[in-house]
């Protein structure tokens, strides 16, 4: 119900859409994916979980790539946003209120948490996580397997478990494998 795919777009095999999601014009939408169920959101009552329902939309730019089995969930009062030529690969999780700017390349196996922005230009390894909202600057870059737990500001190179500067990062390493040698 409710929804709206643009003109060129191609939706594979087994592509769910649920109601109140909009897709751009030119997107490749591959087999198997769920857009618009709802997010993870719970509340707690007597040490009892319930689901909260979302009332929000999906909003899928212009020029999106959507790689097999991805799920991308509805907001849960705002909308989760998908802007223009952005790139997702294989098996990646978007939660509830992510907002992905334009020309983002997010690899596969990826899971961002909700109410994350990725500002323009970010580029994401595979494998790699991103806690609840947070911000990752513009231009930023995040290796595959990381674990990003704190905003990241713009134009940062970051790795590891947790992320850090990368050249830091490798620095760091290089000195304690000196100080094992060193022990041996």
């Amino acid at each position: 119900d409710n929804s709206i795919v643009g003109e060129n777009s191609i939706l594979y095999p087994n592509t769910i859409l649920y109601k109140d999601v909009e897709i751009g014009n030119n997107c490749v939408i591959d087999a198997g994916c769920v857009i618009g169920a709802d997010g993870f959101g719970l509340i707690q009552d007597n040490d009892i979980s319930y689901n909260i329902p979302h009332i929000g939309k999906v909003l899928i730019g212009d020029y999106v790539t959507i790689g097999s089995n991805t799920c991308i969930d509805r907001g849960t009062i705002d909308d989760t946003i998908i802007e223009d030529n952005v790139k997702i690969d294989n098996m990646v999780q978007i939660a509830h209120n992510v907002k992905i700017n334009n020309n983002c390349v997010i690899a596969g196996q990826v899971g961002i948490a909700g109410s994350t922005v990725l500002y323009e230009n970010v580029k994401i390894g595979g494998g790699a996580s991103i806690i609840d909202n947070l911000e990752i600057g513009k231009n930023s870059v995040i290796l595959g397997n990381s674990f990003v737990w704190k905003n990241i500001k713009e134009n940062s190179f970051i790795s590891g478990d947790p992320a850090e500067d990368h050249k830091l990062r490798l620095k760091k390493i290089a000195t304690l494998n000196r100080i094992i040698e060193k022990n041996k």
